[in-house]
């Protein structure tokens, strides 16, 4: 058993070590003066503010380890629906459970992100991660313990209602730490006329996020626009601010 608990710490660590480390290196080190004139804010987040991230990001990992720990022994009991072999569901019902938990979450993030807002909530649980305005792919799970706890409970929850296999919910897992770390990435990777496509405009941008780490009030979606527009968060500057970033 400590073994497969040392497997899964080490993981969960890869997992963030490599997708962000990956994505640092690549367009904040070696590809940079390429994409300098798309960075969103002015200048880079410095070497203070990225150390702050890795702190928090450690502990995180810490945390998305426990909460995977106790899924495992829920898995193990019969309680969390997970089934062993793909054949059982077939490949359809794979790829459902996959799309399944991308817009559940996105809602589920939509409605705590906001609650996490609330003058009562954002000190205890949010303030950690807003110390970052301008954001690196670091940032991506630089979040104190009781907000890296909300997010990691989404998966067990959804699976104690919905079978799923291991593996989807690890494709899952690496969709949404790629989509976390395209958001704080703080350069504009879409082309002009992006957010206002009758398809495409309803994905998120890392503009999008950028506005809410600027201005905190606006902007709450994870991967949709959906949620803001119904719900009146949208923030009117973001077509304008995409519009300016993408034309340098």
């Amino acid at each position: 058993m400590a073994t497969t608990w040392l497997v899964m710490l080490i993981v969960e660590a890869a997992r963030y070590l490599l997708i962000a480390g990956a994505a640092f290196g690549f367009f904040w080190v070696w590809q940079r003066e390429r994409f300098a004139r798309r960075f969103i804010h002015r200048g880079a987040a410095r070497a203070a503010r990225i150390a702050h991230d890795l702190r928090w990001s450690a502990s995180t990992v810490l945390v998305f380890w426990a909460v995977g720990i106790v899924t495992k022994r829920l898995a193990d009991a019969g309680i969390v629906r997970a089934y062993p072999h793909v054949a059982e569901r077939g490949w359809l019902y794979f790829a459902f459970t996959i799309l399944a938990l991308i817009v559940l979450q996105d809602t589920y993030f939509y409605w705590t992100h906001r609650a996490m807002h609330h003058p009562r909530l954002y000190g205890l649980v949010h303030r950690t991660h807003h110390a970052s305005v301008q954001t690196s792919p670091w940032t991506a799970y630089a979040f104190s313990p009781l907000e890296a706890l909300t997010h990691a409970v989404f998966v067990p929850l959804v699976w104690l209602v919905i079978p799923m296999h291991e593996a989807a919910v690890f494709v899952f897992l690496i969709f949404m730490l790629l989509r976390n770390v395209q958001g704080h990435l703080s350069i504009e990777l879409f082309s002009s006329g992006f957010t206002r496509g009758k398809l495409l405009g309803w994905s998120t941008t890392t503009t999008h996020h950028a506005l809410h780490h600027r201005h905190y009030r606006t902007n709450y979606g994870l991967y949709f626009t959906w949620w803001d527009r119904l719900m009146g968060t949208s923030d009117a500057r973001y077509h304008d601010e995409f519009e300016r970033v993408v034309g340098a």
